[in-house]
């Protein structure tokens, strides 16, 4: 074996002297030859993670497709070909881009297992988000990474043997990195274009309706990539910016009159279901009778949010800005909270929660907030509780109240709790209450009975604001709906054990994995001052249009751009980030014909409120 290497001059630990340019061509092409194919079989081994928790027939799927494994492939190759030029040696660019690529993997299979959502190129953004929220969960070692594991140490020993040598010099390895980029460049039309990406389908054993699942069918690294050109957001095809502000010239900002100035206190709840809706067979539902006592006093109706189980941003967001979907904040940023400020409303906020999580010391501060507490500066020293009750949440809130009475200016604030956020411990429960009773695992019995728990605390808590509220002599309006459902187990399997269809294949399994509730409530005061008595069924829309809803109950006009949504949502009252909408009372995955003009024109105003700031 010593002579065979010591006689095979690819093997030579460097080029020697009296080499052909033929056999010194061969010699490179070798090693970065033997480098690209190893980061191959790596990108290929790590599809293991791609399919998440969902059957092993869609890994084997992936093999159906040539060009699907090769979108997948490529990026892990083209990490080892950095990494060699980077070091100089074969085995370390293998060992290093392919531990790498292992590392987004592994990002994108936890996510998918803890929160049936996989990793997209935004969410490197709250990197200390995600490590903060992966304590919450039970991280483990598995099969799949071991074997994983034992390829990335088996190629790079292979490399170490078939590759020996000393390391490139530098303007080798500057030369080869050019080289590789230039490359990955002229790849990214490719990862980038719409027609491959919806060309390549995957779904004999998932649901394209299911975004998640719409995800996976196409692996990691090919839908992570592509992911990329959601996060720099291009303008709707047919979008001219001075077209789109001619359209919003047609509106003119109108001022809240002064005799109907109300305060208003909105609260988004984490992960509040109303589960009684849903016939679940052993769940005591009597814990929901203070918050049916609410709805029965209020306006009231249903939420078809963007997002399931996580996400809380999208829906918090949304309602603050009326945008529809998001877009990365970096500066100042058009919202409704600019129109209050200028109608002499003082704009507050809090959440008893970490300032950096999702970014939102910033992003609140470039929404409009002129003051937001968070846990660093208020909620952390009144509770020892790493998620903070609601009972230590909602006094602070009404003591902000009250001071801007005091001030004798119109208050809005916007809150958002935490003590109901997930994960739902699955080993114990110590409240007094059983509340899921029967034939269901104890995982399951438990996680239920602690957000359960979790939400009627926060109800009891909630009611204690509200009597208090009930009985100020000033008008105030209290908007309250929920971000998204609650996680449920891993995957979330106990929404199966409970019975509840929450396929969003069909439209009522759509609707029931999206839905959350509304109510707007009005103490005797607002009653009063708006003549409205609060009460009622109220129309099902996006959280882009809830706002539009309290403006409407306020009897208030609104800036330029509410009054646009609000023709908008006279035909469009839906609008998802999933492709389904309601159009004139017709669920559908499509727009009409008839009304494909005037939803352009949405989607032009909606790029322009997003992305031109109007000072």
């Amino acid at each position: 074996m010593k002579a065979f290497f010591d006689r095979c001059f690819l093997l030579r630990p460097q080029p020697q002297g009296e080499w052909s340019r033929g056999r010194r061509a061969a010699y490179w092409l070798w090693r970065w030859g033997l480098t690209f194919c190893a980061g191959l079989c790596m990108g290929l081994v790590l599809l293991l993670f791609a399919y998440g928790g969902y059957s092993w027939e869609v890994f084997l799927d992936y093999f159906r497709s040539p060009l699907l494994l090769a979108l997948n492939a490529l990026p892990a190759a083209a990490l080892a070909l950095l990494f060699y030029a980077v070091t100089g040696r074969a085995w370390a660019g293998f060992l290093a881009g392919g531990g790498v690529a292992l590392g987004f993997s592994l990002g994108s299979y936890f996510k998918l297992l803890f929160r049936d959502d996989p990793l997209y190129f935004a969410d490197l953004l709250i990197l200390r988000e995600a490590g903060d929220m992966a304590a919450s969960y039970r991280l483990f070692v598995d099969k799949r990474m071991a074997f994983a594991a034992v390829c990335l140490l088996l190629g790079t020993a292979l490399l170490r043997l078939l590759c020996p040598g000393k390391r490139l010099g530098w303007k080798g390895r500057t030369g080869a990195a050019a080289a590789v980029l230039a490359g990955c460049l002229a790849l990214w039309p490719v990862y980038g274009s719409e027609k491959l990406y919806d060309s390549v389908e995957n779904f004999d054993h998932l649901n394209r309706w299911s975004p998640t699942q719409n995800y996976v069918s196409r692996g990691f690294f090919y839908p992570f990539l592509h992911s990329i050109g959601e996060f720099v957001e291009t303008p709707p095809e047919g979008y001219s910016k001075r077209e789109a502000q001619a359209l919003l010239d047609r509106y003119q900002d109108r001022d809240i009159p002064r005799d109907k100035q109300v305060s208003v206190i909105a609260i988004m709840r984490e992960a509040y279901v109303d589960f009684s809706q849903y016939g679940i067979d052993g769940l005591d539902v009597s814990g929901y009778d203070l918050y049916h006592g609410l709805e029965a006093e209020s306006y009231r109706g249903d939420l078809l949010t963007n997002i399931f189980a996580g996400g809380t941003i999208d829906t918090e967001r949304c309602f603050l800005t009326g945008n529809y979907e998001l877009k990365n904040f970096r500066g100042s940023a058009n919202s409704y909270l600019w129109y209050l400020r200028d109608q002499g409303y003082t704009v507050e906020g809090s959440h008893p929660y970490y300032q950096w999580f999702y970014n939102r010391q910033n992003v609140n501060s470039y929404l409009g907030f002129q003051r937001y507490r968070y846990y660093e500066d208020t909620y952390g020293a009144l509770t020892k509780a790493y998620y903070p009750e609601d009972a230590v949440l909602y006094p602070q809130v009404l003591a902000d109240y009250k001071a801007s009475q005091a001030a004798g200016k119109p208050y809005f604030s916007f809150v958002l709790n935490v003590q109901s956020h997930g994960p739902y411990d699955t080993e114990n429960y110590d409240g007094q209450t059983q509340y899921l009773t029967g034939d269901y695992s104890q995982a399951c019995k438990n996680a239920v009975n602690n957000y359960m728990d979790a939400i009627m605390q926060g109800d009891e808590a909630l009611m204690d604001l509200v009597d208090q509220l009930r009985e100020d002599p000033d008008p105030v309006v209290l908007v309250l709906f929920s971000d998204h459902l609650p996680w449920m187990g891993d995957g979330n399997v106990f929404y199966d054990e409970l019975g509840m269809d929450i396929d969003p294949g069909t439209e009522e399994g759509f609707r029931r994995h999206y839905t959350t509730r509304y109510l707007l409530w009005a103490n005797a005061a607002a009653r009063e001052v708006l003549d409205n008595d609060f009460t009622g069924d109220g129309p099902t829309v996006s959280p882009c249009y809830l706002m539009n809803l309290l403006f409407d109950q306020c009897g208030w006009t609104g800036p330029a751009f509410m009054q646009a949504m609000e023709d908008m949502r006279q035909v469009f009252p839906v609008v998802t980030t999933h492709g389904c909408y309601v159009v004139d009372g017709d669920f559908t995955d499509s727009i009409p014909a008839a009304r494909r003009e005037l939803f352009d024109q949405f989607r032009y105003l909606q790029h322009y409120w997003r992305n031109e700031f109007l000072e």
